[in-house]
């Protein structure tokens, strides 16, 4: 049963982007067409776009994909997205970079993160707002 409903707001984390890039047919690219197509807005900091163009920019990215996927999520990412700047700071995740993602949805009021990241997903839920993986956001996705 998926958790998605149509207008959801969402941050989604950094390795859920380059997954979509990199699984073309995964989970991850699902969601990603979600955000593009606004069925879902997306919201996202200063701080999580950085580390993205980060992340894309890395060797074991640039080796996998062409300089041109790679432009294009990036573009469709920052198109699509609605930029926040949080307010405030957490100190929840056990690994501290991964915060940011926990500020830009509590200053969105978005229902969700969606992530593959471990130190994140053990947290489930904070002030109301559910982590969870991209596969159980979706639930059975086979019609998208």
């Amino acid at each position: 049963m998926p958790l998605f409903t149509k207008s959801d707001k969402i941050v989604l984390d950094t390795n859920i982007v380059v997954s979509a890039l990199i699984g073309k047919r995964g989970e991850s690219a699902k969601l990603f067409k979600l955000v593009i197509s606004e069925e879902v807005e997306n919201y996202t900091s200063t701080e999580i776009i950085k580390e993205i163009s980060e992340v894309l920019g890395r060797e074991e990215i640039t080796k996998r994909t062409l300089r041109e996927e790679r432009q294009f999520i990036l573009e469709q990412y920052l198109i699509h997205s609605k930029l926040t700047e949080p307010k405030m700071k957490h100190n929840i995740v056990e690994h501290s970079s991964d915060n940011k993602f926990i500020d830009a949805a509590i200053e969105a009021k978005a229902k969700f993160i969606i992530s593959g990241d471990k130190h994140l997903l053990v947290i489930k839920e904070f002030k109301e707002i559910k982590i969870t993986t991209a596969k159980e956001y979706l639930g059975d996705s086979d019609e998208m």
